[in-house]
């Protein structure tokens, strides 16, 4: 499967990942100008278990860090994610 490139609808609060006709989304909100809420991941059933969501999230974190800009992830695949992967950690805000 070729790499397919995210792209970011600001109007929805979303990151989008079209994969074989089917669309695979991050929600964010805001928090702070530099800390975004990773709120939620959507991958629809006949692109589950080919690691769609793990590209998604792959690719999201890739843009924040390029972006500068902190996460929250409150979504508990992109929590595990990153458990998993742990050079993202360096991206997590760290609440006071």
């Amino acid at each position: 499967m070729a790499q397919n490139k995210i792209a970011l609808n600001k109007n929805k609060k979303r990151f989008e990942l079209k994969v074989d006709g089917h669309l695979a989304t991050l929600y964010y909100e805001v928090y702070e100008p530099s800390v975004w809420l990773l709120t939620h991941t959507l991958v629809p059933d006949p692109l589950k278990g080919k690691g769609i969501g793990s590209n998604l999230v792959s690719q999201v974190l890739s843009y924040c860090q390029e972006k500068q800009i902190r996460v929250i992830p409150e979504c508990p695949f992109i929590l595990s994610f990153i458990q998993r992967h742990p050079e993202w950690k360096v991206l997590l805000f760290e609440q006071e």
